[in-house]
């Protein structure tokens, strides 16, 4: 490549401050970052980046959940360089090589039935289609979101959420109800798993009996909450609600913007963990491993009245976008991710339990695969979140070379979604550091 082809403004060397100093005046004060002292940062290789200084950190976040395949994959890079030199972008109004292909290679891996699709740029929008659709399908304004649930920033996507973020006055929608969540290390009902009966998922009756007519749309959950702090119910959990929403002609709809594509190991998608077949899942993030695309897959018969006026979108299904997800689909199936995520959580979560044996700090250690999450209490009796110590973990990793997410409602659970190349030797290496993190940190609990 003829580097002097670039522009000058993206060659040049830029320091941390001077993009600080370029943001502080350009972008709005919404556009935030992590660390008191953000990074910059330039390049990444596998599931390491480097900052502007050429220092370089694991990565324990992948962005938000999104590097799947880690940077810089050879095999990811050769297939954007190659359709950029052919097609990036067309609309959907004709048809593409890589839109028709990557419909194909969902179906395949999709649950039983679910084999087609529709693609657009983000989770939000995916959540968003997908839910118009049921409305449409049923003929039914009701929809049952979960608490603790995120699934956007989009209107009805941020409607429907309640992971603790809304900072304007906002109401819920009337035709919006929301289900509690199996969240067992803080169940809203007061109590212990399995004795409970799982009475947050069987709570789902009343709710439609009490507060809808009789009928629903769609039932939305995700798997394994990622923004609400890594929270993941029992099987029955779905497996009631799916028995309750069918009662009541509803779909269910499989949030798989964080869960998809094997990060929670072994399967290609959450739900499959659960037994149940959702009506419709949705997809983003790893998706594309961090070229923007969503999009949902469903059945046929619910998208017969899914018309073009509903379906058409500028850039969704752009041949650039479908290309990256289709070298996803790939690498994940030639790398054999689906059980290496497995494989490398399992090792990975044996070494946050034996941190919370090791540290009061840790309250929980949840979820599978590679999505798993460390809950921090203040008390372990009180379970006080340790939202300032939460901070503090942060900054500590971040100055050893350890990136990692924060979630929550209370911003005390750290997220632990990694690219899927991430090595058993850099899993050592995180331990290390988070074990020294909360060393330093339990010394003013």
């Amino acid at each position: 490549m003829d580097e002097k082809l670039v522009p000058e403004d993206l060659r040049k060397a830029y320091s941390a401050k001077a993009i600080l100093d370029l943001e502080k005046e350009f972008v709005i004060p919404g556009v935030t970052h992590y660390y008191e002292n953000p990074l910059l940062l330039v390049h990444g290789e596998g599931a390491t980046l480097e900052d502007s200084t050429g220092r370089k950190f694991i990565d324990l976040f992948a962005g938000i959940c999104t590097t799947i395949t880690g940077y810089t994959h050879p095999k990811f890079v050769a297939t954007l360089q190659w359709q950029i030199e052919r097609l990036v972008y067309t609309s959907s109004l004709y048809a593409t090589v890589p839109y028709a292909v990557l419909s194909k290679r969902l179906a395949e891996v999709a649950p039983p039935d679910l084999t087609q699709s529709f693609i657009v740029n983000s989770g939000s929008e995916a959540n968003e289609s997908a839910l118009f659709m049921a409305r449409k399908f049923t003929n039914n304004p009701y929809i049952i979101a979960c608490t603790h649930a995120y699934h956007g920033r989009t209107a009805l996507a941020r409607e429907l959420s309640s992971a603790g973020w809304r900072t304007v006055p906002e109401a819920h929608p009337p035709g919006v109800r929301f289900q509690p969540y199996g969240y067992c290390y803080r169940c809203p009902f007061g109590k212990e798993y399995p004795e409970c009966d799982v009475q947050c998922a069987r709570y789902l009756r009343e709710i439609i009996r009490t507060q809808t007519n009789k009928a629903i749309a769609a039932f939305i959950v995700e798997p394994i909450q990622g923004v609400g702090g890594i929270i993941q119910p029992p099987p029955e959990f779905f497996q009631i609600t799916h028995e309750i929403v069918k009662e009541f002609g509803g779909l269910y709809i499989s949030d798989e913007v964080q869960t998809g594509f094997g990060r929670t190991g072994d399967k290609w998608w959450g739900i499959q963990h659960t037994g149940v077949i959702p009506d419709i899942i949705t997809m983003a993030k790893g998706f594309g491993s961090g070229v923007p695309i969503g999009g949902f897959l469903t059945h046929p018969k619910y998208a017969e009245k899914y018309t073009t006026t509903d379906s058409f979108a500028t850039f969704g299904g752009n041949p650039l976008s479908c290309a990256a997800a289709i070298a996803v689909l790939d690498i994940i199936q030639e790398g054999n991710y689906l059980q290496r995520a497995m494989e490398h959580g399992t090792y990975l979560k044996k070494l946050l339990k034996a941190l919370k044996e090791e540290h009061k700090i840790v309250g929980e250690v949840r979820g599978q695969g590679m999505m798993l999450g460390i809950e921090l209490v203040r008390n372990q009796t009180t379970k006080e979140p340790a939202t300032q110590e939460m901070l503090q973990v942060m900054e500590l990793c971040k100055n050893e070379g350890l990136l990692i997410g924060k979630g929550g409602i209370d911003g005390n659970a750290i997220r632990i979604q990694p690219p899927l190349e991430l090595t058993k030797e850099q899993m050592d290496q995180a331990y290390q550091i988070l074990d020294k993190a909360f060393t330093i940190v339990e010394k003013n609990l």
